[in-house]
């Protein structure tokens, strides 16, 4: 008996635990002029799951408490809230397909009384509250933020059919081989390198090097995604469709876009613009891993070995 109470303890404080994913994290500015601007970042730091059990939580926001005895004046704020980080794909996943469940319908991503209670969090997904106030209430102020673990979508489950594996993980495995075997990225990496740092040291051999390589970057890109997209079109199930369209083929024509603007500031005299637009076009060369994380992380969930 004590062994029992024992572990149904231990299972309580590991289901607590989870409310430690909830992070949160406050800054607050210099006054000017009386007033103050604080932001309050709120996290959902939970992985994303693929078996249906997930960590959401729900009714988060504010709790403000005005220490001051009744009958002061009130405290009058701004308040701001915008959602940096929302994930709709983990949302989706809730209505694909269709559904065979008696009469009912499907549970949702959340329900309407669900929302009605305040801001809902799934993995990966943020707050951020900005408030101006008046620095004389500061001392008086007591902020909280709130939110509930969902039990509905922590016990949730989805179990996939192994059977039908059989017949599915060759057409998977074979789309990822199909992807392998394009040539994906190779002048992208040679661009990365060629990039000059616009210093006195670059000279005119240094350019015309960096032109070169843009220009077969563009005409890559052309050649490509017509390869891409007849991968796209065979592909067996649409998780493999949004890897190609929102993580590769967006890299890629994001890549021709930000190539052909910078060739047009090369063209011109302004060198504040050329080294703007490399800048950029830099910085979006180097997500190139996070493109390569993501096929990385949808082969593990499908069950495809990589090299």
């Amino acid at each position: 008996m004590a062994e029992e109470s024992e572990s149904i303890l231990k299972n309580l404080k590991d289901i607590q635990s989870l409310r430690d994913l909830l992070k949160t994290e406050m800054s607050i500015g210099e006054p000017e002029e009386g007033k103050v601007k604080a932001e309050i970042k709120i996290y959902n730091d939970a992985p994303p799951s693929a078996d249906g059990s997930e960590v959401v939580f729900l009714g988060v926001g504010l709790s403000i408490i005005d220490g001051r005895e009744r009958g002061s004046t009130k405290w009058v704020f701004n308040v701001s809230m915008s959602r940096p980080s929302d994930r709709t794909e983990e949302r989706q996943k809730y209505s694909k397909g269709n559904w065979l469940g008696g009469q009912s319908e499907r549970f949702p991503a959340y329900t309407a009384d669900e929302k009605s209670h305040g801001e809902i969090l799934f993995p990966g997904e943020s707050l951020v509250y900005e408030i101006d106030i008046s620095e004389g209430i500061l001392p008086y102020l007591e902020i909280r933020v709130e939110g509930s673990v969902s039990r509905r979508h922590l016990l949730n489950l989805s179990k996939p059919m192994e059977a039908l594996k059989k017949w599915s993980q060759p057409r998977v495995a074979q789309t990822f081989l199909d992807l392998d075997n394009i040539d994906l990225y190779t002048p992208l990496v040679s661009l990365a390198d060629a990039i000059p740092a616009f210093s006195p040291q670059t000279t005119l051999a240094d350019m015309d090097s960096f032109r070169e390589e843009i220009e077969k970057v563009i005409d890559h890109v052309k050649k490509v995604m017509p390869e891409l997209n007849q991968v796209y079109h065979s592909a067996p199930n649409q998780e493999l469709r949004d890897l190609m369209k929102q993580h590769i083929g967006r890299y890629l024509t994001t890549s021709e876009r930000m190539c052909s603007r910078v060739l047009e500031t090369l063209s011109g005299s302004d060198t504040g613009r050329m080294k703007e637009s490399t800048e950029e076009l830099k910085a979006h060369l180097l997500t190139l891993d996070e493109v390569k994380r993501v096929k990385t992380e949808l082969m593990s969930q499908l069950g495809i070995k990589g090299d």
